[in-house]
């Protein structure tokens, strides 16, 4: 069911005088989609809106976008790291060390022009977020701050009501779905006796001179307790430092929310802080109503980046997905490959995607396989705790088995009280890859969608169901995933094992052997030589697989007295299938 049609948002002067006259016959303006607050994370689902050409406003409370960074961090430096070299060309690889740009098609819009800084300023943030706003045209309503907001049932909407929301000047607005992008900005209260002296982050000074001479008691150990220390470390007496928990470093935890080398605020408690809201980022209690940014990270509270804008960039775009295919019958991007296809296109994604990195053990890649396992589809970075529902939200079928390719850290290996740099923590050989620590890719197979008891009721521990098969590719502190025979090979055996089938690639000369020896042809040869597809002979090529030993020369045969071959023709060739136990000839 689609959404209604878009309506201006102001009527021409003769209604606006009829509803003044009448005020029972106002109507109140529409719009298909509502975002609440013009910071980064409104600003990127305004983004993806407005390239599928859909109806929505913006609504901010202040005179431009990221209100927030012009206040926070106080002391205005960000722990979001902004690496402009990389010795890498990929601009997708390259977002993986961006941990400040928003997702658009214009590489002028990336934050590595705003800042030469590993740690940017925040200002430049603000600076950065405004010209977001302004070069892609985004629709806005600034100095509008939303007071109310209530649910009008009505049969004529998609899920029976329409949310009402009401600004500053009594203004009513009419949505059929809300988005919610106001992020966290309620202090932490304390209560003790004497709490009434506390000052708390958001008024305490950032001038060390209002502390010359004295002894300060810090409440917290995280980000913004740090962040304070810091500045009014040399003037002061004596700093404390209380918490109810150690101190978390996020090198051990791999949480950028614990404590890092430069500081920023941080989260609360968990209950009181973060909203409850399903995998798919929509709010158990009212449908149409999600979550995005920082408030989303209920779904990944101290387990990925959820909560930052290198994580939430990734999030945000797959609620826009499942909502192009609830609201508008777009299906979830895919793309359609041969079965040959299968290992380069995994290699490729684990080496490169920014959003499997930064969303690990979050959002994951889903491979479909299609009847008779000649093609497949890749889906990009689907919510995996909604596995169960995959037909349902992307409208795409499960029905001949599928792959799931995830990443993840090892299981008991970072954590506040754990030794991350023991010293057999590095796992080096391709057999022990399942023992693998830093974060490494995992694949997941099915023979069929695993249902949502099978998902609610997992093994402990364990981000999916139980698997028909599942690898490890052995972990790299480059996280490069290329080497031939550590790598590649491993992973190519796996998925044949899966399949029950010859991934390899073949020479023309080793299909027509195969043509005439086997039932089954491996899918390279079925999709390229039975069907003259593949590589056309040349002389260059002929000389690379008699140098590297895949085919004898027999052109040099055919030279020797009485050899009568025909001028310009090899001759027969001879069998070319490689020995399986030569890993470097099997490759």
């Amino acid at each position: 069911m689609g959404l209604s049609a878009a309506a201006p948002l102001w009527g021409p002067p003769g209604l606006l005088l009829a509803f003044a006259l009448h005020p029972v016959l106002a109507l109140r303006p529409h719009r298909d989609y509502c975002i609440l607050g013009a910071g980064p994370a409104g600003l990127q689902m305004a983004y993806f809106l407005q390239r599928a050409g859909r109806d929505y406003v913006v609504f901010e409370r202040s005179s431009r976008p990221g209100s927030f960074f012009a206040r926070y961090p106080r002391h205005r430096k960000l722990i979001s790291i902004n690496k402009r070299f990389t010795g890498k060309a990929n601009a997708e690889f390259n977002l993986r060390h961006d941990w400040n740009s928003l997702l658009s098609h214009d590489p002028r819009l990336l934050f590595r022009h705003y800042s030469r800084a590993y740690f940017p300023d925040a200002g430049d943030m603000v600076r950065y977020l405004g010209d977001f706003a302004d070069k892609l045209g985004l629709h806005i309503l600034y100095n509008t701050t939303i007071a109310h907001v209530r649910l009008d049932k009505d049969g004529q909407a998609w899920n029976g009501h329409y949310f009402i929301l009401t600004d500053q000047k009594g203004q009513a607005y009419r949505c059929s779905v809300l988005l919610v992008a106001t992020g966290l900005s309620v202090p932490n209260q304390v209560d003790f006796p004497g709490s009434e002296y506390v000052e708390g982050y958001e008024s305490v000074s950032t001038d060390p001179e209002d502390f010359e001479g004295q002894n300060v008691l810090i409440l917290g150990r995280g980000n913004s307790a740090f962040e304070t220390a810091e500045n009014i470390l040399g003037v002061t007496n004596f700093i404390h430092m209380l918490s109810r928990s150690r101190v978390r470093l996020s090198w051990a935890t791999h949480y950028v929310g614990d404590l890092s080398s430069l500081r920023l605020s941080s989260g609360g408690a968990f209950s009181k802080k973060y909203p409850l809201i399903k995998a798919s980022y929509e709010s158990k209690g009212s449908r149409g109503l999600f979550v995005l940014g920082t408030a989303s990270h209920s779904v990944d509270y101290r387990k990925s980046a959820g909560g930052f804008i290198h994580g939430f960039r990734y999030t945000v775009r797959a609620v826009h997905r499942l909502l192009e295919h609830r609201h508008h019958g777009v299906a979830w991007p895919s793309t359609e490959r041969p079965i040959t296809q299968l290992t380069s296109s995994i290699i490729r994604r684990v080496n490169e995607a920014s959003g499997l990195y930064q969303m690990f053990s979050v959002l994951a890649d889903v491979i479909l396989l299609k009847e008779n396992t000649t093609t497949f589809e890749y889906l990009e970075e689907f919510p995996m705790q909604m596995l169960a529902q995959l037909e349902t939200l992307t409208g795409r079928k499960a029905r001949h088995g599928l792959f799931i390719i995830n990443m993840e850290y090892g299981k008991n290996y970072s954590g506040p009280d754990k030794d991350v740099f023991f010293y057999d923590r590095s796992v080096g050989h391709m057999r022990d890859a399942w023992q693998s620590n830093f974060l490494h890719p995992v694949i997941y197979y099915y023979r069929h969608l695993p249902t949502e008891q099978e998902v609610r009721f997992r093994p402990a521990d364990w981000l999916l169901p139980r698997p028909t098969a599942i690898h490890h590719i052995v972990e790299d502190f480059l996280t490069d995933w290329t080497a031939p025979i550590a790598h590649i090979l491993p992973l190519r055996r796996f998925l044949e094992n899966c399949l029950d089938t010859d991934l390899r690639n073949f020479y023309a000369e080793s299909c027509f052997l195969f043509t005439l020896t086997r039932q089954k042809l491996p899918p390279f040869c079925q999709q390229g030589y039975l069907k003259m597809q593949g590589l056309v002979g040349t002389e260059h090529l002929r000389r690379h697989r008699v140098e590297s030993g895949l085919l004898r020369d027999y052109t040099a045969t055919s030279q020797r007295p009485g050899n009568q071959g025909p001028v310009g023709h090899p001759l027969a060739p001879g069998p070319t299938v490689q020995p399986l136990d030569n890993k470097k000839r099997e490759l």
